[in-house]
């Protein structure tokens, strides 16, 4: 073999170790989002053992609040709505911050849409009509930046659901699953 033909060959199998390497990253690169999109899940899913956000969520979803108690200015709506919770007022906010932080990590891409979806879509939109007398003054506001990324999250889940894309609750949709056999 002649010094021309190994050289071709050498570029050969050089292009080929290289295009190896391309798949081989291109799956780990896969693996890797499943991984971090599975811990993120796993995140989320913890928020429902932490006892501030179960106790803030229960008092959030049960609060028997009159919206007419609220005026034009918004520290003392603030003020009202703090003095309604009471001790619990902490662990509300722990939801209601809770909502904003992953509303920004969604929009970064740290966070998967539809794992958030699948496992707070229905409640976070309880929690949003529950405070919407509180929060519609802000989003008519294009000025304020208080609870933002809320309010932008439950846009995603409205437009998400009236693409068509939302899915119903899954006792009903999932009805039909069964767990594979062991083998």
């Amino acid at each position: 073999m002649d010094l021309g033909t190994a050289a071709s060959w050498a570029e050969i199998l050089g292009l080929f170790t290289i295009l190896g390497a391309a798949i081989y990253s291109w799956f780990q690169i896969k693996e890797l989002r499943r991984a971090r999109d599975s811990t993120t899940a796993m995140s989320l899913a913890s928020n429902f053992q932490s006892q501030d956000f179960v106790v803030g969520l229960t008092s959030i979803l049960n609060m028997e609040f009159d919206p007419s108690k609220m005026t034009d200015d918004r520290t003392e709506n603030f003020r009202i709505l703090k003095e309604h919770f009471g001790d619990d007022w902490p662990k509300v906010m722990t939801v209601l911050t809770t909502w904003e932080s992953i509303g920004v990590l969604i929009h970064r891409g740290d966070m998967d849409f539809h794992a958030f979806y699948d496992l707070f879509s229905g409640v976070i939109m309880k929690i949003y009509e529950a405070f919407s007398f509180y929060l519609e003054p802000i989003r008519e506001d294009g000025n304020d930046k208080d609870m933002e990324w809320f309010i932008w999250l439950v846009d995603r889940v409205k437009e998400y659901e009236n693409e068509g894309a939302g899915t119903p609750p899954a006792h009903l949709a999932f009805k039909e699953w069964k767990p594979k056999n062991r083998v």
